[in-house]
């Protein structure tokens, strides 16, 4: 009779082969997607590049498309976690660098952590409606914050129009900064990022003492 370490070692072995697996054929996908368009890539490109057979590729997907789901719905369970572990408890604005900067930086680690392959599917090979899935994943992040500010008709601006002009740039940030190889740390860009929300882009960046100066010069 088997026992139920014996089992358990089998279960573990069989698991690892799935995972192994799965990530071969992801590499495979990424690489391919990295010389051409996502609708020129076939199961059998997927295939001959991760060196399996294609019944293999169907044991774990139903084409390139599940493919393609599956991982990008595995990069928003990472994102949706995080804000689903965050607490709001205060409504002061004040308080939005303090509570926000550590939520933005987790964020950011995972965007770091999948460069390779995020930026495949935010750059013109990848999946065109990704872009606007992860545009609104960053309507959800202030609404975390917003949804505690109960009297929203004291806003100068809709809402609406604050959380697209928001989530469109921060998301903007947040693609330059994987097409061009992350330069800085997701520490330094959440600190930008959030800087920039709470001043605007002329005071965040200096510019606005600059131009103070320039102008008291002229006079």
């Amino acid at each position: 009779m088997c026992s139920l370490k014996g089992r358990n070692d089998s279960v573990t072995k069989t698991d690892r082969r799935i995972i192994r697996t799965k990530n071969e054929i992801k590499q495979a996908f990424f690489s391919l997607l990295s010389e051409k368009n996502f609708e020129a890539i076939t199961v059998r490109n997927i295939t001959e590049r991760a060196n399996i057979n294609r019944g293999t590729f169907y044991l774990h997907y139903v084409d390139k498309y599940n493919l393609l789901e599956q991982y990008e719905n595995e990069i928003f369970e990472k994102f949706n976690a995080i804000l689903d572990e965050t607490t709001i408890l205060v409504i002061d604005i004040n308080q939005f660098k303090q509570e926000r900067l550590p939520v933005m930086t987790q964020i950011l680690h995972v965007f770091y952590e999948e460069a390779d392959s995020l930026k495949l599917i935010l750059g013109p090979n990848g999946d065109p409606f990704y872009y606007e899935k992860m545009r609104q994943f960053f309507v959800r992040y202030f609404n975390a914050y917003l949804g505690n500010l109960t009297d929203k008709s004291k806003w100068k601006f809709p809402i609406e129009l604050t959380l697209a002009y928001n989530s469109n740039a921060i998301l903007g940030v947040i693609t330059y900064w994987l097409q061009h190889d992350i330069q800085q740390s997701p520490e330094e860009v959440a600190t930008m990022l959030i800087e920039t929300i709470l001043k605007g882009t002329l005071e965040a960046s200096g510019m606005r003492s600059i131009i103070e100066k320039e102008s008291e010069l002229g006079r």
